[in-house]
């Protein structure tokens, strides 16, 4: 690998929300939630952008959480996770788009849940 592991806590939260919101966006499109395959490819694609780097412990726990939170997401009314909402998570280099109110909180949620379950060493 030429990136060193370096995903501190808050860059962990930010691939976190990237996922959750990618999970929103193709279960608006599809029907559907991102297959295995999506889910390992969107989040090298993330790690290529943001040149992190991070070990396969990190990635499986942060992609199974993605699936987790974004269903949680789509259960509850707080975060309207409406098609016009999820279409502008991102921007266009598929980055979260941090304008959004819903992309900020989102990664707000990703945040408190790595620090409530410990998980930011």
């Amino acid at each position: 690998m030429d990136n060193p592991l370096n995903l501190d806590l808050r860059a962990r939260a930010e691939l976190l929300a990237y996922l959750v919101a990618s999970h929103l966006l193709a279960r608006q499109m599809t029907g559907d939630w991102l297959s295995s395959d999506h889910v390992v490819e969107s989040t090298a694609i993330w790690l290529r952008k943001n040149g992190g780097g991070a070990d396969v412990l990190q990635r499986v726990m942060l992609s199974t959480r993605a699936l987790e939170v974004a269903q949680h997401l789509e259960g509850i009314s707080v975060a309207e996770v409406t098609p016009q909402v999820v279409r502008t998570l991102f921007c266009e280099n598929l980055r979260l788009d941090f304008r959004s109110p819903t992309a900020r909180e989102i990664y707000n949620l990703c945040l408190t849940l790595l620090l409530s379950t410990r998980w930011f060493e």
